[in-house]
């Protein structure tokens, strides 16, 4: 007999952070339904990447001015002109039974397709702590939000709108089982050093480096991997001090890579992870349950997160140079401290391990 085909999902995705939401979602749904995604990488989102890069404080203006409800009929009129053609085109192609949508210029046209076609559509909001207008899907089935709080930010803004709280989605690969000494040995680490990953996301946020001198300069043993992303100046600046830094016989190492799938091992290799407080960076760092210092965010998009690492108890934020510096120093006499995080973290992790049935669970129900 034959067995019956699979129902289809379409995940609506691009680049960046949306794109690990999107993978650790299909991680979650492959097993019992066929999955297609539609991805497009949109000039548009270069915009972002000076902002990303150089000047995150700067980014609450667009922020904000973008939040006004005259401005937000304006951007769902663009985003609906500029993709309907390839969503209705990828629609008709793999006809999906459910529409699962990680990035926020694709809901105007998910909420009109899901009226015509009857076919439920799922809004996961991209931002855990900071909900934009421009995020919340009105009309869809449901709009996923991390947690309770964000729930209830959300309804101050669209009552009407239905939600439900699940936890972060994170790629399976940071939430495997490991060996911190065998991974550090894996990577060619010492295996007992105290290390940290200064980690500057995917596109490579130049401002990690302010907190480079102090571990540079630690008079006690330390090691120091900077995840430069795909910042090719900030990966060919950071070579260069590592081979001053060889030449002077340095108690301390310093290790730059380039953008690697396997930034998941020197998350498991570190001891604390120090950078900009994006959402998956954050979550894929508490999966490894290793504790986070926020050091920079982008305004207005990013300001719960730093209320999410001070209230859910995760790490450190310290913005200012000086005091980012203070804090570093008391880790680096006493690595103990980092032994507080642990509880907290641990606890996070479970919960966002729980997203995944949740979710299970609801695309159950719809389909």
């Amino acid at each position: 007999m034959r067995p019956m085909p699979k129902k289809v999902i379409g995940i609506f995705t691009t680049n960046e952070g949306h794109q690990s939401m999107a993978e650790a979602i299909k991680a979650s749904l492959s097993l019992d339904y066929k999955i297609e995604i539609f991805f497009n990488e949109d000039p548009l989102a270069k915009i972002y990447l000076p902002f990303y890069q150089y000047f995150p404080s700067l980014f609450q203006v667009p922020f904000k001015l973008s939040s006004h409800e005259n401005s937000l009929d304006a951007q769902h009129k663009i985003f609906r002109l500029r993709y309907q053609k390839k969503i209705e085109d990828f629609f008709q192609k793999y006809r999906p039974n459910l529409l699962l949508n990680t990035y926020f210029m694709y809901n105007s046209n998910l909420e009109r397709l899901q009226a015509l076609t009857q076919v439920p559509f799922i809004n996961i909001l991209a931002d855990p702590g900071t909900p934009h207008p421009a995020t919340i899907a009105n009309q869809a089935k449901v709009n996923i939000t991390f947690d309770q709080t964000l729930e209830k930010n959300c309804k101050k803004i669209y009552p009407n709108a239905i939600y439900q709280s699940m936890g972060w989605f994170v790629r399976p690969s940071f939430q495997e089982t490991y060996n911190k000494k065998q991974v550090r040995k894996k990577l060619g680490l010492d295996l007992d050093r105290l290390t940290f990953l200064v980690a500057s996301g995917s596109e490579g946020t130049a401002l990690i480096i302010k907190v480079l001198p102090i571990l540079i300069f630690s008079k006690q043993p330390i090691q120091v991997i900077v995840a430069c992303g795909n910042n090719q100046a900030l990966y060919q600046s950071t070579k260069a001090l590592q081979k001053i830094i060889n030449k002077s016989n340095q108690l301390n190492s310093l290790i730059p890579i380039q953008f690697t799938p396997k930034i998941h091992h020197y998350m498991q290799a570190a001891d604390l992870v120090i950078g900009k407080a994006g959402p998956n960076m954050l979550f894929e760092s508490i999966a490894t349950q290793t504790p986070f210092f926020a050091i920079t965010h982008i305004s207005g998009q990013e300001d719960g997160n730093l209320k999410i690492i001070r209230e859910y108890g995760l790490g450190y934020v310290e913005e200012n140079l000086l005091r980012a510096q203070s804090v570093l120093k008391k880790i680096i006499a006493n690595p103990r401290k980092l032994k507080g995080f642990e509880n907290n973290v641990l606890k996070l992790k479970k919960s966002n391990q729980q997203a995944k049935e949740k979710l299970q669970k609801l695309v159950a129900e719809l389909i």
